[in-house]
């Protein structure tokens, strides 16, 4: 029963992150290994994942599909990742058509990133067209 309507929840979610992410945000694609935990044991596995942000230093969601090694089998996923100098380390959900199960993931591996933008300040702090006080402004 469970199962049922969290399926069609997940496959929503798995649509709806890229569409979602804020216009400000560039997205990036991402590959590297895969772990799957659940059904009695673990796989190893690699990844391909879409992250809805491309800065370093920062939490993305991601949306993806993983090839599990030991049994062969294609995993979508929904996760989240933090995302460093031109690599991630994520967590992860994913479906196992096979047993009609959702498992738990983690992954590692390689992504394009950019630096995260300077706060902006509040204007010029140089003082170049600062009048001194005691002198008076020659027009």
């Amino acid at each position: 029963m469970i199962r049922a309507r969290l399926l069609p929840a997940a496959l929503a979610a798995c649509i709806a992150l890229p569409l979602a992410q804020p216009a400000a945000a560039d997205p990036t694609i991402g590959i590297g290994l895969s772990f799957a935990f659940g059904g009695g044991g673990g796989e190893v596995g690699v990844g391909l994942r879409v992250f809805s942000d491309n800065r370093r230093d920062k939490v993305a969601g991601s949306v993806g599909v993983d090839y599990m090694f030991g049994s062969g089998r294609v995993r979508p996923t929904i996760g989240a990742a933090y995302l460093d100098r031109n690599g991630y380390v994520g967590v992860d959900l994913g479906y196992d058509f096979g047993r009609g199960s959702i498992d738990f993931g983690a992954g590692i591996g390689v992504t394009n990133t950019k630096r995260s933008s300077p706060p902006a300040t509040g204007g010029d702090t140089g003082g170049d067209d600062v009048i001194p006080r005691d002198e008076e402004p020659v027009f």
